[in-house]
């Protein structure tokens, strides 16, 4: 019986990409990805993000396959099927005739998505809450305070679609002509609009890419408002939603946004745009 290969840090050489919560490793071949995990990443997401890929996957929601978690160091991580092309955003720069079917692209994958029904994802509400009553990064809240949002999550409307949650340009992998959806770590189910709310904050709220220069960072401020515009446009148009089912979801995404990502710069506007909603 052969020995299982054990791995180091040093044998999986450099990552290929890094983000906020993860860096990704080339794995046993040219057919897949580690996805290898930060330390500090809740073992509960990571446990999710291969649930949620494997259910997005059979849903055919998604072309990224998850074949199970690994241990590396201590840290832990999932093996992914690598998945050919460049994030919407990286095309963009490659291809800036794209820019006109981007928000189209996003339409289009997102609505397809919350058109596909699971009960294997966790709920929205349940991971909302979850975040509210265990992040320490909301000790600046009453208890009054939290037991009224989560009073305003549990009157929300429920739903069984699946829902990204982190849904943007840079989630969404395009090669010839075809584009699939990414990273899964944040998805659950619930009301399409909690998603398109979710989308709408992350492009025109959220903290850009670290370490840009003015300039740049200027014109992906643009270039993604552009988007999120003409996304949000074609999205409603093509599903009937209202901007006022889509603006309930606001307080949820932003408990979720601050309690899981706890970034930096967004921790004391997050924190008093909270407080506002909650008091509404």
């Amino acid at each position: 019986m052969s020995e299982e290969r054990v791995y180091t840090l040093e044998s999986l050489g450099e990552p290929l990409f890094t983000s906020r919560s993860s860096e990704i490793f080339r794995w046993e071949g040219d057919d897949k990805l580690l996805k290898l995990f930060r330390e500090g990443v809740d073992k509960d997401l990571i446990d999710g993000e291969e649930v949620n890929t494997k259910e997005a996957f059979a849903k055919g929601v998604t072309e990224v396959e998850c074949f199970g978690q690994v241990e590396v160091e201590g840290r832990y991580g999932i093996i992914l099927k690598k998945i050919e092309g460049a994030t919407l955003i990286g095309t963009l720069g490659k291809q800036p005739s794209i820019l006109f079917k981007a928000a189209q692209i996003m339409a289009d994958l997102q609505i397809e998505m919350h058109n596909t029904h699971t009960d294997k994802i966790r709920s929205y509400k349940e991971m909302v809450k979850h975040t509210l009553m265990t992040a320490s990064v909301f000790d600046y809240l009453s208890s009054e305070e939290k037991d009224k949002a989560i009073a305003k999550i549990d009157a929300l409307p429920d739903g069984d679609s699946i829902l990204h949650f982190d849904y943007h340009p840079d989630n969404i992998m395009t090669h010839d002509g075809k584009s699939t959806i990414i990273d899964w770590m944040t998805a659950c189910s619930g009301a399409p609009a909690a998603d398109v709310a979710a989308t709408v904050f992350l492009l025109t709220e959220g903290e850009m890419i670290p370490g840009l220069s003015k300039a740049v960072a200027a014109a992906m401020q643009f270039l993604r408002g552009k988007i999120c515009r003409s996304y949000y446009k074609k999205y409603k148009a093509q599903t009937g939603m209202t901007d006022e089912e889509v603006q309930i979801f606001r307080l949820p995404f932003m408990i979720f946004r601050l309690g899981v990502w706890t970034i930096e710069s967004e921790i004391e506007t997050l924190q008093q745009k909270i407080r506002e909603e909650i008091a509404k």
